[in-house]
């Protein structure tokens, strides 16, 4: 059967000893808990490696939004279920240094963009190895506001801890995904070789 966001939070329930839940809406404190803070610890969960199970590459739109950097020519809106950018590209597949993310939008002086991301994914989706790193996290992450019980923190995290090693390693066996981009100069090792594609990441401000 498919994992959902409650039969995950349940096995994290039961990593504290807690009481599981029918949902989030069930008006226990534990659905509350859950319901709260399941999204963050996901999101969390996948910005933390590139995940070659979650990668994706696109093509970018090029927007009409005029960069607030001035050294910059060009704006692209990045996808919605972006997580966690790995690789800007041109359309030769030569790599891009040179950019600046703000919110949603991605500006560089390139206007045929390509983007190598780690993208949201729903439950059903997810492999067991990853399903395991998210049910120890949330729970490590719940714990106390649970069951007020502090000393199991410890034992939560070193659980974690395994756990996300564990999925690091089976994930390094996933096939990466294919290169939808001209060949160019690209090499696929620029991509599946775990390195860092550098760029001005700038948040946006509340």
């Amino acid at each position: 059967m498919a994992e959902s966001k409650v039969s995950i939070s349940n096995q994290s329930l039961t990593k504290c000893g807690a009481t599981t839940i029918s949902s989030f809406t069930d008006g226990s404190h534990e659905a509350n808990v859950c319901s709260t803070m399941y999204d963050n610890a996901k999101k969390g969960l996948m910005y933390y490696t590139f995940w070659n199970f979650a990668m994706t590459k696109v093509r970018l739109n090029l927007t009409t939004d005029t960069p607030v950097d001035k050294s910059f020519t060009k704006a692209h809106s990045l996808p919605g279920d972006t997580i966690r950018v790995k690789g800007v590209f041109d359309n030769q597949g030569n790599i891009i240094v040179d950019y600046e993310i703000q919110g949603d939008k991605i500006f560089s002086n390139t206007s045929d963009l390509f983007v190598e991301y780690v993208q949201e994914m729903t439950e059903d989706k997810f492999p067991a190895f990853f399903i395991e790193a998210l049910v120890s996290k949330l729970a490590l992450e719940i714990n106390e506001a649970i069951t007020g019980v502090g000393t199991l923190t410890t034992r939560l995290a070193e659980d974690f801890n395994a756990k996300l090693r564990a999925a690091r390693i089976a994930d390094a066996q996933e096939e990466p995904p294919q290169n939808i981009m001209p060949v160019g100069r690209l090499v696929e090792a620029h991509l599946g070789g775990g390195a860092f594609i550098q760029g001005r990441l700038k948040h946006p401000t509340s």
